[in-house]
């Protein structure tokens, strides 16, 4: 009896793996990403472009992304470090009538340690590519009454709580900011029926973490899942892939 009891409990866990949790898809809706290029961006446009229409964001080193040739995706490139760059294409934006809004795009900055060091006018470009860009791109959406979900990826580095080690200032602190206004947004899209997720993605292999631990394939699909499921009650919060609830 021991061995079988053993055994069940083995096969709940292994069944409650992402081995065994479904795939969503999402169909015929409107989808802008940002940071297209490469990692999750690009993982996310390789799982919804087929069924979907997709507005993607890329910057000057986009040859992965166009190499997909599909119909469904409109390029446009965009530094998003001038802000001006956004302000360009806010009729476009705002004729897409897009549903879903997934911000991927991000930059580390210097990885500077040193308060004395820091480049504030570098600051001021991971501020506008962090934050100030994708929060224009949401008011441009926000113009056409059609957006139902807005997915902001973050980072726990972002996290004030979480902070244990300082440093870092040009990324953790855009991202602590870009989380606030997640949070706020929340907040103030509630009535209109409009979710905001704030999404940790975890260790994820990209330009931005070459050390990381996951696939971005494996994270997109679980963002995909997030958006199908559009769960009021994970919006304002700060959740990672698995829909845990991390602390602000």
């Amino acid at each position: 009896m021991g061995i079988i009891k053993t055994l069940n409990r083995k096969f709940l866990k292994i069944k409650d793996s992402t081995l065994f949790k479904k795939n969503l898809s999402l169909n015929d809706k409107k989808i802008i990403i940002t940071g297209s290029n490469s990692g999750i961006g690009l993982s996310l446009i390789k799982g919804l472009s087929n069924s979907n229409q997709i507005l993607a964001f890329v910057n000057k080193n986009s040859e992965e992304v166009e190499k997909l040739l599909v119909e469904n995706i409109n390029f446009i490139k965009c530094d998003f470090s001038n802000l001006e760059n956004i302000n360009k294409h806010q009729e476009l934006i705002t004729a897409f009538n897009a549903n879903i809004i997934i911000n991927c795009v991000a930059t580390f900055g210097s990885e500077s340690n040193k308060v004395e060091n820091i480049n504030l006018s570098e600051y001021q470009n991971v501020i506008n590519t962090n934050v100030l860009s994708q929060f224009a791109l949401i008011q441009n959406c926000l113009k056409s009454k059609s957006l139902d979900i807005i997915i902001n990826i973050s980072s726990e580095m972002g996290s004030l709580s979480s902070n244990k080690n300082g440093g870092h200032y040009l990324y953790r602190t855009t991202k602590s900011f870009f989380n606030s206004i997640s949070k706020n947004l929340s907040i103030d899209l509630e009535d209109e029926q409009i979710n905001v997720f704030c999404i940790h993605p975890g260790s994820v292999k990209t330009k931005l973490n070459s050390g990381g631990l996951v696939h971005p394939e494996v994270v997109a699909k679980k963002i995909i899942n997030i958006c199908v499921e559009n769960k009021n009650k994970f919006s304002g919060k700060f959740i990672d892939v698995d829909k845990n609830i991390l602390d602000w």
